[in-house]
């Protein structure tokens, strides 16, 4: 019987042990569940915390590149899309390249020789006999008549007249201070600060020889030539051109990109530049398919361009779209025939924003008259 009991006790003992250790392993299990479900929910809520926070973040970049779009942008505000100045190279420090003079470019392109003489490339700088209003009011002068004869060249157009002489020294002219306001169908023609009219031997060198003179010497400013030769436009022509015409810069086969052609009319139609290493309001040493926007620095803030006339702010703008926003195919070339001398292109265009810099927006066949004298150049 006590083996017996014993045996029932043991069990007994046996069977309650049996049950409790199931009843605590299912409770522990289920421990072990609830702790794994909050673990891993725990996980779930961490990862969504940092999609969300992911989320914001991008948010906020597109909101804040959306607000740096130009349609989104406050008046003065902008933010450049391209650096102007990544491409390319240029010829700051370096000699001028041996260019072929425009003579010897005409005896074989006559087609462009038979109105080159009146084209207004060539004659950025021309004889003073083309201005003969000019001349006779600074002979009837009290104050200028002793220096009129001694005048040789004349630069400037329709707006104002500038003259000029050599200094005796090669590559150099002397600029007159007293100018010439030619007559309009409002007012007549009258000469400007002729009370004590005075040679300038460095005016011109500094300022004006970069757009009106040919291969100008960076370190003397001296020119190789007046006006503009066929190289300013179409740089250093290989001699091979003649079979291979894609060699020549703004030429047809060659279809040089939009910021090569900015980079190009630019040098001399950007008024308010300046050089970063002379200092001068022209691009140091610019050759034909340079960048010119290494060496030339130029304000292209909406700001400024408020503070321009309508025909430097027209090139400023449309250059802007190409080397800044990059959002333009449109260039100098797309309106203009250089060597015609024809604006009849920009006819067949389809009407934008830019065109609303010269004309009247509501009435495209209405130019806008104002003043386009430039202070840098002074003329």
């Amino acid at each position: 019987e006590v083996s017996r009991a014993g045996r029932a006790g043991v069990g007994g003992q046996a069977t309650i042990g049996s049950q409790q250790y199931y009843q605590q392993s299912t409770a522990s299990a289920r421990k072990v569940a609830r702790n794994g479900n909050f673990e891993m929910n725990h996980r779930l809520y961490n990862a969504a915390v940092r999609v969300m926070s992911l989320l914001v973040g991008l948010s906020a970049v597109a909101f804040v590149a959306l607000a740096q779009l130009p349609e989104n942008r406050a008046d003065g505000e902008r933010s450049s899309k391209l650096d102007p100045a990544a491409w390319g190279a240029d010829h700051v420090g370096r000699p001028q390249p041996e260019f072929v003079s425009g003579d010897e470019c005409l005896f074989c392109h006559r087609a462009v020789g038979s109105t080159w003489s009146s084209n207004r490339h060539h004659l950025t700088v021309r004889s003073a006999d083309a201005a003969p209003d000019a001349l006779a009011a600074l002979h009837g002068s009290a104050t200028a008549k002793k220096l009129a004869s001694e005048i040789e060249l004349v630069l400037g157009g329709g707006h104002r007249n500038r003259f000029l002489k050599s200094t005796g020294q090669y590559g150099r002219l002397a600029l007159l201070t007293t100018q010439w306001l030619p007559p309009t169908a409002k007012r007549p023609g009258a000469l400007i600060d002729d009370r004590s009219p005075r040679w300038d031997d460095n005016k011109f060198a500094n300022q004006c020889a970069g757009c009106h003179a040919t291969a100008v010497n960076p370190e003397t400013r001296a020119f190789a030539a007046i006006s503009l030769d066929c190289c300013t436009c179409h740089g250093d022509v290989d001699l091979k051109h003649s079979k291979d015409t894609s060699l020549v810069h703004l030429s047809k086969a060659r279809g040089d990109e939009p910021r090569v052609v900015a980079s190009i009319c630019g040098q001399c139609h950007i008024r308010t530049g300046k050089s970063r290493s002379l200092g001068s309001p022209y691009a140091n040493n610019i050759v034909a398919g340079d960048n010119l926007f290494r060496d030339l620095q130029v304000d292209w803030s909406d700001k400024h361009l408020d503070t321009l006339n309508h025909a430097d702010r027209h090139v400023l703008e449309n250059i802007r779209d190409s080397v800044v926003d990059g959002k333009s195919d449109v260039t100098c070339l797309s309106c203009h025939n250089v060597h015609k001398q024809s604006h009849k292109k920009h006819r067949s265009l389809a009407h934008g924003t830019i065109c609303s810099n010269c004309h009247d927006a509501a009435n495209f066949a209405t130019r806008k008259s104002g003043e386009v004298h430039s202070k840098v150049c002074g003329y």
